[in-house]
């Protein structure tokens, strides 16, 4: 007679209401919905989500957060920065060395690619970095300097 009973209050953790998450409120549509991922993406651009990936070659490595659970899972928070390392890299448009912080996984892009200056040249925007683009945006001027100063030794004007 009592086995059918319904137990109240034997929840210990709340697992939502019918019909909760993403767009099911005014009050999560704002920070839950895909239309607002895009935020995310301009914040990590833009570095005001990890700002310390604007000034080296990180290849878009961010910091990572989670759980350490041992055998008695007890969650203990924690965080994972990416290996950063800080290197010179020879650069062969610039015919130098170039001090920059770079991630592991940069490195490894860099062997495969061929170096720094094709890593430049092949990354996209947003996995630079501002130091990054900047750095690329020297290289490309010093290419076009290069290109133009051939160009006028190809081809001398005749002075009378």
């Amino acid at each position: 007679m009592f086995s059918t009973a319904i137990r109240l209050g034997s929840r210990t953790t709340y697992r939502g209401s019918r019909g909760s998450g993403a767009g099911a409120s005014t009050r999560t549509t704002s920070y839950s919905s895909p239309k607002s991922r895009n935020a995310a993406a301009t914040a990590i651009e833009t570095g005001t989500i990890f700002k310390r990936s604007q000034r080296g070659l990180y290849d878009g490595k961010m910091i990572q957060s989670g759980h350490n659970v041992p055998k008695s899972r007890q969650k203990t928070a924690r965080t994972w920065s990416p290996n950063i390392q800080h290197k010179r890299l020879w650069s062969e448009t610039l015919d130098t060395f170039v001090k920059a912080r770079v991630s592991t996984s940069a490195l490894r892009t860099m062997d495969k690619l061929g170096g720094l200056d094709r890593y430049l040249a092949k990354i996209r925007g947003e996995k630079l970095g501002q130091w990054g683009r900047d750095l690329r945006d020297v290289l490309a001027f010093k290419l076009r300097q290069d290109r133009l100063a051939a160009q006028a030794q190809a081809s001398p004007e005749k002075s009378p």
